[in-house]
């Protein structure tokens, strides 16, 4: 699935960045990527 959202970073700035995640049916399993950078 992939998405959209406001991410903060440690240092307190917000960007807007793409979401991409995956889940393993039948284990829970969930992983998660975030890539930068988008126009805010």
């Amino acid at each position: 699935m992939k998405g959209f959202a406001t991410v903060r970073l440690a240092d307190g700035t917000g960007h807007t960045a793409e979401l991409h995640w995956y889940e393993a049916h039948g284990i829970g399993r969930k992983e998660f990527k975030i890539k930068f950078p988008l126009l805010d």
